[in-house]
């Protein structure tokens, strides 16, 4: 935990883990061009590969893992180097205000911070800090935190097929970076929503990410509801979720009210959220301008109208694609290209934020 001092400018590719599938892209990026995705796959796996965030069939995600860099990539994968997401719910950031002080009493009062406010054990966790802003009235910073076993068993799957971890972090941390690429959001504080399969996480971004929360709600939980309010087959509901939604048809009405008390939980959650970050922002001039959505469940049409509605603030899908080229590659269809925002954001990273 602390400042970079070293660091080592050579390819990385990012890796996203999640409920039931792995995404891989790796993006070649050089001055003056725009960046290039010069590989790119999904793998899927069992989902009771993993509990609580912990990978507990390690074995399992081995081989998708291994048939994903192998057998199903578009493109190649030139580097063993790997940045990857963790599960945003599984994971702690907290932003402090802290006066003049040297390092060593910066990490002091971190630890403080994380034993008051965390409720894990510190020594079960691993903390690490950015210093978001500096001035002569002292910093301020956003601690994160993570479950020791869940970094390790990422780690340790890892290592066991010979790949290099060098950068672990929130998934929603991902999205952010890639809004700084949109010319018309990236000055704009925003409202991040990744709507995933089993959980929607929540962050506000205003040059780095403030404050996230996460809703045990995502799309699968929506296409389960719809399934049973329409008594029809869940391959039916996702269907009907991914092509409908709660946008205008004759369905509309009824899918929205099978949907209705998760969108009112996720959009309470929003509230709660903003209410935050509007009470420790006032005074500095800064306004929420917007709401970002992202993730596979973010496609459903009518969800962004929905939000704008409820929440008062433009709503728009994040589209890394105008700035990211495939090359020669073959294009992802615009639902598939979704599931790869996380990874993208992963594959950005700058090697200046990496430790070594």
């Amino acid at each position: 935990m602390g400042t970079l001092r070293f660091y080592r400018d050579e390819p990385l590719f990012g890796l996203d883990i999640g409920h039931a599938s792995l995404k891989a892209m790796q993006i070649d990026i050089k001055p003056r061009q725009a960046p290039t995705v010069i590989g790119y796959g999904n793998s899927p796996f069992p989902p009771d590969s993993i509990l609580n965030g912990v990978i507990v069939k390690p074995e399992v995600i081995a081989v998708a893992l291994h048939e994903l860099l192998d057998k199903r990539l578009v493109g190649a994968i030139s580097s063993r180097r790997v940045a990857c997401a963790l599960p945003t719910a599984h994971t702690f950031s907290r932003p402090m205000k802290l006066p003049p002080m040297e390092h060593e009493e910066i990490v002091e009062a971190i630890h403080l911070e994380a034993e008051q406010y965390i409720p894990i054990p510190i020594g079960s966790l691993y903390l690490d800090y950015e210093i978001t802003s500096e001035g002569k009235e002292g910093a301020e910073i956003l601690l994160v935190a993570a479950p020791r076993k869940i970094v390790d068993s990422y780690v340790a799957l890892l290592e066991s097929l010979k790949l290099e971890p060098v950068a672990f972090e929130p998934s929603i941390n991902a999205p952010s970076r890639l809004l700084t690429m949109e010319a018309s959001s990236k000055d704009q504080p925003a409202v991040i929503i990744d709507v995933g399969s089993v959980t929607t996480d929540i962050a506000i971004f205003d040059e780095s990410i403030i404050v996230s929360s996460t809703v045990s709600s995502g799309s699968d939980t929506m296409a389960d509801l719809i399934s049973k309010s329409l008594h029809i087959s869940v391959e039916h509901a996702s269907q009907l979720k991914n092509e409908i939604g709660i946008a205008y048809s004759e369905h509309q009405q009824r899918i929205i009210d099978a949907i209705k008390p998760e969108l009112e939980t996720v959009v309470h959650e929003i509230q709660k959220t903003v209410r935050y970050y509007s009470e420790r922002a006032a005074g500095s001039g800064h306004k929420l301008a917007q709401i970002i959505t992202v993730g596979g469940g973010a496609i459903m049409p009518g969800l962004n109208q929905y939000l704008h509605r409820e929440l008062q603030l433009p709503t728009h899908n994040l589209d890394p694609w105008q700035q990211i080229s495939f090359g020669r590659l073959p294009i992802p269809s615009a639902a598939d290209s979704s599931m790869y925002i996380t990874v993208a954001g992963q594959a950005i990273l700058n090697p200046t934020e990496i430790v070594k």
